[in-house]
Formats: C-alpha cells, sequence, structure tokens
C-alpha cells in the first residue's frame, strides 16, 4: 500500500515532464557538440591526406594523384592526370603544389603531402 502511495506521488504528470525536458536537452547538447571524426573542407568534403611522414617530401607524380581523388571527392568527372596544371608555389617560406583542373584549384604542401587549400579556401584543421 505505501509502495503505491510512493510510487504514484513519484509518476506525475510534472515529474515524468521535467524528465522528459531533460533527456531532450540532454541528447540535444550531445547532437551540437559532437565532435567530427574527419577532417573536412568547408563543403564538409573529406580532405584526403597522403601517407607520407611531414619529414618527407611528396613527388609531382604523387601530388597529381592526391589532386586527382580529391577532386573525384568534391564531385568533379573526368579528369585526367596528365590536363593536371601543375606549380610549384612558396607561401610563408614553404613549398606547395598549387594544382588546377578545369573546374577546381588545390594546392598541398610538398612536405608531408597535406592538402592546404580547396578552391582557395583554407582546409580547417
Amino acid at each position: 500500500m505505501k509502495i503505491n502511495k510512493k510510487i504514484k506521488k513519484i509518476c506525475n504528470l510534472y515529474n515524468l515532464a521535467i524528465l522528459g525536458c531533460i533527456i531532450l536537452i540532454l541528447v540535444s547538447l550531445c547532437i551540437i557538440f559532437k565532435p567530427d571524426k574527419k577532417e573536412t573542407a568547408n563543403g564538409g568534403v573529406e580532405v584526403i591526406q597522403s601517407d607520407k611522414k611531414e619529414t618527407e617530401e611528396i613527388t609531382e607524380k604523387d601530388a597529381r594523384q592526391l589532386a586527382k581523388k580529391q577532386f573525384k571527392k568534391i564531385g568533379e568527372k573526368n579528369i585526367k592526370e596528365e590536363e593536371l596544371n601543375v606549380t610549384k608555389i612558396q607561401r610563408n617560406g614553404e613549398e606547395y603544389y598549387y594544382i588546377s583542373s578545369a573546374e577546381n584549384t588545390l594546392e598541398i604542401q610538398i612536405k608531408g603531402g597535406k592538402v592546404t587549400r580547396i578552391n582557395s579556401v583554407a582546409v580547417k584543421e
């Protein structure tokens, strides 16, 4: 008898509404602050990275292959490695390959093969 009264007192409409609000707030906070597992560019595209260490330099051929893969991720079709224009540039004392296709551009850091810019927009880290 006493247990039934305690259960009825605890499980009233007001307490259930409060519990529902707390659960809703917690789920919302988890969704908002959920960390991204993949490194992405501004458009939400996964950024391709070379498997070289940061101290190793990549070749122009490797840079072309990385650029081709990245351009495919962006959505460009019919890309041929031979048609990609590759230029070596220097920015802030570091060297980059500036690679352009018919529709997009890309910058790849020579040391480590890290994609730093896609279509002149810096990649967020």
